[in-house]
């Protein structure tokens, strides 16, 4: 009767602990962050067209939310928006637009892409054929060069390059940021860099994050702006000084405006990126930083609070922590 006892208390606590194991959400330890941020990663649809003729290469890489929710489809409107703005003006840098709206099934986004693809590749196509064309005719004509020098300068006629590229960069469970960036090059001393920038969007409703710093704010940043930019321009063995740095910068006014393109989050901090000639010479590339959520809070739009709640909030505690 003992030894029957025993068993019997024995498959009791085997019976009892296969059921604790079994009832994962009482046991399971919770998710991480990162966890979180991966359950909810927005799924996306990669879209690629390239080709090339002897003096144009041009090359698309789209990234677009493939789901139907209210969110996905959200910033899928509005990435699609980006995409006709870019496009429709592709080498052009005035107002001017090249072509319509694609006016087809809008849910068919193969064939929307490839519309948007074949109309501004006609268009890259085309110029740079003509301006290989006036090349040739201007060294053909010439009455300066040999038939040797003209043979060299004809072989030497540059081929232009168009790459547009929108594609997801980061995400967590409060955001997501896409870049949308032209790359370009039409034969003159060197390419450059355009597009509409970093692109980020709430993943509680999909809306838009049109600013995330203040405007108003320019001018209690500056500080701030300066640091940033002194990291960036310093080097380890040369530290600039502000006044060497406003003397570099090529401004209006002595006071540095906030970047074109809007700054975006990331888990180091809020990142800065001025364009090409934006405020400083085409040398100098596209100055960046990173700024502290601690030092970017007082500056931030609601917007940017809500897309950026867990970083400050992380920002706040490891503040009380250090006290």
């Amino acid at each position: 009767m003992k030894q029957k006892n025993f068993i019997l208390t024995i498959l009791v606590a085997l019976v009892a602990a296969v059921i604790t194991l079994s009832c994962g959400g009482r046991t399971q330890a919770p998710q991480t962050d990162e966890e979180v941020a991966a359950d909810s990663q927005l799924q996306v649809t990669s879209y690629k067209r390239a080709d090339s003729t002897k003096y144009a290469h041009i090359g698309l890489e789209i990234e677009l939310p493939q789901g139907s929710d209210a969110v996905s489809t959200a910033i899928r409107q509005k990435l699609l928006q980006v995409i006709d703005e870019r496009l429709s003006h592709v080498t052009s840098f005035e107002e001017e637009r090249f072509f319509p709206p694609f006016q087809g099934n809008s849910e068919d986004l193969d064939a929307m892409i490839d519309y948007y693809y074949d109309q501004s590749k006609a268009i890259v196509f085309n110029q740079s054929q003509a301006d290989a064309d006036e090349r040739a005719k201007y060294i053909t004509e010439s009455t300066e060069m040999t038939e040797e020098e003209k043979a060299e300068r004809l072989a030497e006629i540059p081929s232009w390059e168009y790459d547009f590229s929108l594609t997801k960069i980061g995400e967590t469970a409060d955001y997501v940021v896409f870049l949308s960036q032209d790359v370009f090059y039409m034969g003159g001393a060197h390419g450059g860099i355009n597009g509409d920038g970093y692109l980020t969007f709430s993943k509680a409703d999909g809306s838009f994050v049109d600013r995330m710093i203040e405007p108003s704010s320019v001018a209690d940043i500056q500080p701030l702006l300066v640091e940033g930019l002194l990291s960036y321009f310093s080097t380890d063995d040369v530290k600039l000084t502000k006044e060497q740095l406003m003397e570099q910068l090529d401004i209006e006014g002595g006071q540095i405006p906030l970047p074109a393109y809007q700054p975006y989050p990331t888990e180091e901090g809020l990142v800065f990126v001025y364009q090409q000639y934006e405020i400083a010479s085409y040398a100098a590339g596209m100055p960046s930083f990173v700024l502290p959520y601690a030092q970017a809070e007082p500056f931030l739009t609601a917007q940017g609070k809500a897309v950026c709640r867990q970083y400050l909030e992380n920002s706040t505690e490891s503040g009380k922590a250090e006290k």
